[in-house]
């Protein structure tokens, strides 16, 4: 029995040494698998690791890649600007000092020396015009005015700047307008010209011979306006089209050294048009030609208003545009305050007034207008902005405050939209620009007054507005002299708020007696100062200067 049960002891010893060695096993293999499974995910890390570097590596590579060609399509571009920008500068600075030194003989005269100094810094404005209107843009900086315009208008206006620049140059120039077409549309009227006229320069510049085409045409379905330049030049590669819309970057170097320029106008205009909701399209053909197309949103309710079916309807409505349309006198009764301190303005603002039959009261200055208009039953105030002992702003601030609720119309040569939505948040009720518009001063008048019947015309009355501009025409010559010495003076101390002061009062009134030319060149004198812009300000007033002295005859 004893043998018998050492034996069960045995074999029970050797199921439990068999269990124990299955079950290490079996652990063991549990432990084989779970290590080959992480081996799996280590080398699946490893391999997506490796990957990923390589990917990275690959984007860092062509983003080096792309600095290194952006640092040098900027280094090409500040080596063409310094040549570009020199080049007009040898020639404003030698014929400068040949006017000045007396001692020097040459053939050279003061007309041909101050055309070739106002030649080249107009071309010097343009690249210093473009290399500021980059900056806004990739800052953005650069505001939108929105507004309502006249494709006539604006079609015609590109025609008169750049057909007799393409006809000179030997090239047809014509405007075609596949019809129908909207007569208005919404959008920045400046910005809209600026890329046409992009177009037009590009095409001038690369276009020896043939022409140079403008079209526009709706589309209906696609509720977009197309405008295409196309001309007959030098076209262009697939190569050198995928080049054209990069900044600091032309076609290639030796288009920039053949042609000049700064390479930024059609990557300024892709942009400025995007900033509207348009975008550009380009094709071209070498030695063929090439057509720049700009496809604009129409905003709702443009097409609502009837388009102009038939060439006869467009080229009338173009001609309605150009034409004198300021013969329409409201017959108005109503009080009148015109605040303004400029004795020209006065005169002018206050027969156009008093030819409505309006009763007018004139005072000189913000703290006058604020006396007058408190105590006083005035059903309008036409408050000039920039006046002396209290300006305009601050006068309309002081009556709003003490509870004046009549209205108040702001006039300001400042009509920027900025300016006009701060004026609105000061209290003004509306804006007049100066040059003064006649008809937009009477349909604000006709807004604020009432009518005292149907609205006529009278001859009589047009005749003596129309002496009372020439003899304010006549006035502004005769102190034209002064006005040039004055910014002249101005100009060579350096005394910047003084000269914005100066060309400040010379772009309100010039436009009003018959000297728009002027208060277009005083415009961006201004608001460069303002800006802290002094070299460029400096440049626009010479060409200021210059067409002043034309203006009063003193050009030889």
């Amino acid at each position: 029995m004893k043998q018998d049960s050492a034996v069960v002891d045995a074999e029970t010893i050797l199921a439990q040494e068999r269990a124990g060695r299955l079950a290490a096993e079996a652990a063991l293999a549990a432990v084989q698998a779970e290590l080959y499974e992480t081996n799996v995910e280590l080398q699946t890390l490893i391999v997506g690791l490796d990957q990923a570097v390589a990917d990275r590596t690959a984007e860092m590579l062509a983003a080096r890649d792309r600095a290194i060609a952006s640092d040098q399509a900027k280094s090409a571009f500040l080596a063409n600007m310094s040549h570009e920008i020199r080049t007009p500068l040898t020639s404003i600075i030698g014929f400068a000092e040949l006017m000045l030194d007396k001692r020097r003989q040459t053939s050279v005269g003061r007309g041909e020396a101050l055309t070739s100094i106002l030649r080249n810094a107009r071309h010097l404005l343009d690249l210093i015009s473009d290399i500021l209107d980059l900056s806004k843009i990739e800052a953005d900086g650069l505001d939108l005015e929105i507004q309502d315009i006249s494709l006539p208008e604006l079609l015609a206006d590109i025609e008169s700047l750049m057909g007799p620049q393409s006809r000179e140059k030997g090239l047809q120039f014509d405007v075609v307008p596949l019809l129908p077409l909207p007569q208005t549309l919404r959008c920045d009227k400046v910005r809209l010209k600026q890329i046409i006229v992009n177009f037009c320069s590009n095409a001038l510049k690369f276009t020896q011979a043939g022409s140079i085409t403008i079209e526009a045409q709706l589309d209906p379905s696609t509720r977009q306006l197309e405008i295409s330049v196309c001309d007959t030049g030098i076209g262009m590669t697939q190569a050198q089209i995928d080049k054209l819309f990069r900044p600091f970057a032309q076609a290639d170097v030796s288009t920039t050294r053949r042609f000049g320029g700064t390479g930024l106008g059609l990557y300024i205009s892709r942009r400025l048009a995007e900033r509207m909701g348009a975008h550009i399209d380009l094709r071209s053909t070498p030695d063929q030609g090439s057509r720049f197309t700009l496809r604009l949103e129409m905003q709702d309710g443009s097409l609502d208003t009837p388009l102009l079916r038939d060439a006869t309807a467009f080229t009338a409505a173009r001609k309605q545009l150009e034409c004198d349309q300021e013969d329409w006198v409201p017959a108005l009764t109503g009080r009148v305050l015109l605040a303004e301190d400029g004795p020209h303005n006065q005169r002018l603002i206050g027969a156009l007034v008093e030819a409505t039959g309006a009763e007018l009261a004139i005072v000189n200055n913000g703290a006058e207008a604020v006396e007058a208009a408190l105590g006083g039953d005035h059903d309008l105030v036409l408050m000039d902005v920039q006046m002396p002992v209290l300006d305009g702003v601050s006068a309309t601030q002081l009556l709003r405050n003490a509870g004046y609720a009549g209205p108040i119309v702001a006039v300001t040569a400042n009509v920027m939209r900025s300016d006009i939505d701060q004026y609105q948040k000061t209290g003004f009720t509306d804006t007049l620009g100066k040059p003064l518009n006649r008809r937009r001063l009477y349909a604000v008048l006709a807004r604020h007054l009432s009518q005292s019947g149907e609205s006529e015309h009278s001859v009589q009355s047009e005749d003596k507005l129309d002496a009372l501009v020439a003899a304010l025409s006549a006035d502004f010559q005769a102190e034209l002299p002064g006005k040039i010495s004055a910014i002249e003076a101005a100009l060579a101390s350096r005394a910047w708020v003084e000269l914005r002061h100066l060309v400040h009062a010379l772009k309100g009134l010039a436009g009003s007696v018959g000297y728009p030319e002027l208060t277009r060149l005083a415009q961006p004198v201004e608001a460069s100062i303002q800006a802290g812009r002094l070299v460029e300000a400096e440049l626009q007033c010479v060409l200021l200067l210059e067409a002043a002295r034309q203006a009063q005859g003193l050009s030889k």
